[in-house]
């Protein structure tokens, strides 16, 4: 069983801050999309969706998913940056692979 899979990928070539979305499924019952944000200075990287807010005066963002593991976030942004959806769509580690 893999600890999640590939739904969905599109590309935003037009838009000016988001480069493409995929939809992944986690343990076969969560679905959560993942952006790939692009940065001012051309850079691109990997995050879930989130709004701003303005809380106390201050500019505050609220994450759309929050994982309580950084191995899994890893594991997911590695699964991003590899394209693995473009070749097998799912990804899981045994347990004596997990880094720990």
């Amino acid at each position: 069983m893999s600890a999640f899979d590939f739904i969905s990928h599109e590309s935003y070539p037009e838009d000016p801050y988001i480069a493409e979305s995929v939809v992944i499924c986690f343990e076969g019952k969560y679905r959560f999309t993942y952006i790939r944000k692009k940065m001012q200075n051309g850079g691109m990287f990997w995050d879930v969706i989130s709004a701003a807010v303005r809380y106390r005066g201050e500019k505050k963002y609220i994450k759309s998913f929050s994982q309580d593991s950084n191995f899994l976030r890893d594991d997911i942004v590695h699964f991003l940056d590899s394209r693995s959806w473009e070749t097998g769509g799912s990804f899981a580690k045994k347990s004596d692979e997990l880094s720990f």
